[in-house]
């Protein structure tokens, strides 16, 4: 089990994402996407917090199979699983046809063609069942039934491995808020969007970072891609138990207010958002990321409460509430 880390602001210099904390530079790191990103107009984050980033030039060397396999939805995964399965008892059935059925003895006996007593009785080699109806006869087909049970137990070991990989490997499941808002906040505006725990696991020690992408000019008077982090009202929790309202408080330094007053095409504005917390189900640090685009931001508005309390004086939060909201 992994040793249990929390994530600590370092010593001797102010929080980042703290509000009050020194002005920030006009220029920022890049987020790893450079900053002569400017002709770029699609998204970085996708909705999914995958990166949108086409790769190319490595070819067949690009496939990453072991990742592919573990990162894969679980019925992507039962029907990959499926289709290796059939294949291979394909495979095997086909090479028996090939050496002769007669060379399977009692395969008369099923009542089927020959292909799918031969399919079959793959079945029963590779899976080590062995029914007894059927069985080789010569070199060739014992040779063949012997590939098949080595076949079948080098399958079923990497089936095990793989899914006790995806059992284990740490998954977070963050519900964002579709849109984000700008909403009345104290004397003036703010950006706010909304995020919760899809599950029921507990998620403790927070932080999130929030950072605008736009494109402005440079001091040479080029077009570049800026990024600046967001301030916000708190960008730590201790834990997550129901929805958590993120608040950057609108400024006129602020991106968000720079860019309404620019062409909404030129500026391309994204609000990134990066989750770090600790979960105690995996005992391990796990992220999230999701992104916001111009767009996507509803103004003059407000969400509508996601929790409430029931007659027994429960709280009860209703998911399906997250992206709630009403025009002021």
């Amino acid at each position: 089990m992994a040793k249990r880390r929390y994530i600590k602001p370092k010593a001797n210099r102010p929080n980042p994402l703290s509000v009050g904390s020194r002005k920030r530079p006009s220029t920022f790191y890049d987020l790893g996407f450079s900053r002569s990103a400017n002709r770029n107009r699609r998204r970085f984050i996708n909705k999914d917090g995958s990166f949108n980033i086409l790769r190319i030039g490595k070819g067949y060397q690009a496939l990453h199979l072991y990742q592919s396999v573990v990162s894969m939805s679980w019925w992507r995964f039962a029907l990959l699983t499926l289709g290796v399965y059939m294949v291979v008892n394909s495979l095997f059935a086909l090479l028996y046809l090939i050496n002769g059925i007669e060379y399977l003895s009692g395969w008369e006996s099923d009542g089927l063609t020959p292909f799918w007593s031969a399919f079959f009785f793959s079945v029963q080699t590779l899976t080590t069942v062995g029914y007894g109806s059927v069985s080789p006869e010569g070199f060739v087909a014992n040779f063949i039934a012997a590939m098949g049970a080595f076949t079948g137990l080098m399958a079923f070991a990497l089936a095990t491995g793989l899914l006790f990989a995806r059992f284990s490997k740490p998954n977070i499941r963050i519900l964002f808020s579709e849109t984000a808002i700008i909403a009345p906040y104290l004397e003036g505006n703010a950006l706010m969007f909304r995020l919760a725990n899809e599950r029921r696991n507990m998620l403790t020690n927070l932080q999130i970072e929030v950072t605008a992408a736009w494109i402005d000019r440079d001091e040479t008077g080029d077009l570049v891609r800026q990024y600046t982090p967001l301030e916000l009202e708190r960008d730590r929790l201790s834990m997550l138990p129901l929805s958590w309202t993120v608040v950057h408080p609108l400024t006129e330094e602020s991106p968000v207010t720079i860019c309404r007053t620019r062409d909404r095409e030129e500026s391309d504005l994204e609000i990134i958002v990066v989750l770090e917390c600790y979960d105690d189900t995996f005992a391990n640090i796990v992220r999230a990321h999701y992104s916001y685009k111009y767009e996507e931001l509803v103004w003059n508005a407000k969400f509508k409460p996601t929790f409430s309390f029931n007659e027994d004086g429960h709280t009860v939060l209703d998911l399906s509430k997250l992206n709630d909201l009403k025009k002021l």
